[in-house]
């Protein structure tokens, strides 16, 4: 545990450092979610059943939120540290190999909770409700970043099997398919058959609805054990996957 604070620490501290590797993964989430409001928000006036009196902001928020941790930035800086020679440095240091792959985590938690701060706190500007009141904020906050947290093990993986920039930077661009194939803009009911259909299939639709219950319904323990469910499981598989691409790394 020691070792994976200290590499923790110093993962956090590199945030601090460079702050430009952080404003644009705020940037995109913020102006989909102005956009979007702009273009749609006519469309479904707060009179829309699914929307509860509420604006379309409220549906979007947390499309956005999903838009600002879903990153690779661990992976990049991971497959820049095996670049430049220091990833090897780690592997040979007195420490476990998994501390260096936690470590990596643990600063995209402080990362994912900082920008779903953010982006929440702009999406309330905008005039989003709360439904589950402040304990449900802090909650959707926490589950965004655990999300995030889940994710970057794809870019960490990528990053450890093809120790390659360019196809570690490709990680998010998988991302937007994923994305678009949930019901983000409207619900379930009212995508056509084939598209209910993938996004039914695909897990991170329940993150959002999950996320968008506490936004707009209050407290939904179904659909929220759900989004928790499959944080859990995606998190498990991913970083599970890289332990054994690390566990295997020298063959």
């Amino acid at each position: 545990m020691t070792e994976v604070l200290l590499l923790g620490r110093r993962a956090v501290r590199e945030i601090a450092r460079y702050p430009e590797a952080t404003i644009p993964t705020l940037f995109i989430p913020l102006f989909f979610l102005a956009v979007n409001i702009g273009q749609i928000s006519k469309t479904f006036p707060s009179s829309t059943p699914f929307l509860r009196g509420q604006g379309y902001v409220a549906f979007q928020l947390p499309v956005s939120l999903m838009f600002a941790v879903a990153t690779a930035t661990s992976g990049l800086a991971l497959v820049t540290e095996i670049d430049l020679g220091y990833f090897d440095k780690l592997r040979v240091a007195p420490i476990r190999r998994s501390s260096i792959i936690f470590g990596r985590l643990s600063a995209d938690l402080v990362r994912g909770i900082l920008t779903s701060t953010v982006v929440l706190l702009a999406g309330i500007a905008f005039g989003a409700r709360i439904q589950s009141g402040v304990a449900g904020a802090i909650l959707i906050v926490l589950l965004s970043a655990l999300f995030g947290v889940a994710y970057a093990g794809f870019g960490i993986l990528i990053a450890l099997r093809t120790r390659n920039v360019q196809a570690t930077q490709a990680s998010f661009l998988l991302f937007f398919p994923l994305l678009f194939l949930t019901p983000n803009f409207v619900p379930f009911d009212r995508l056509e058959s084939v598209m209910q259909t993938l996004a039914r299939i695909n897990p991170v639709s329940y993150v959002i609805v999950g996320l968008r219950s506490l936004v707009i319904d209050g407290w939904d323990a179904g659909k929220i054990a759900v989004c928790i469910g499959v944080i859990a499981a995606m998190g498990a598989i991913l970083t599970a996957l890289s332990l054994r691409t690390m566990a295997h790394y020298d063959r």
